[in-house]
């Protein structure tokens, strides 16, 4: 399922699923992460919270900007 001919789909690659992970999908890439046979239990749960974190950070610096350009504009 998650191979072809017993090579692993680039999408479950390592490099694959990290930059899916933190530049393009955020946490909507965890599935790939959790589906991907090349990452370890550990590595899994590591990746997992610097995504949470990582996405977190995003959403405080974004809220953050909109609060000051409101201030700015109003």
């Amino acid at each position: 399922m998650n191979t072809e001919g017993g090579k692993v789909r680039w999408y479950l690659k390592p490099i694959s699923v990290i930059l899916l992970l933190f530049f393009v999908l955020g946490p909507f890439a965890l599935p790939l992460l959790y589906r991907s046979p090349r990452f370890t239990k550990g590595w899994k749960i590591i990746l997992t919270i610097a995504t949470i974190s990582f996405t977190a950070y995003l959403v405080f610096v974004s809220l953050r900007i909109s609060r000051e350009l409101f201030s700015k504009l109003g």
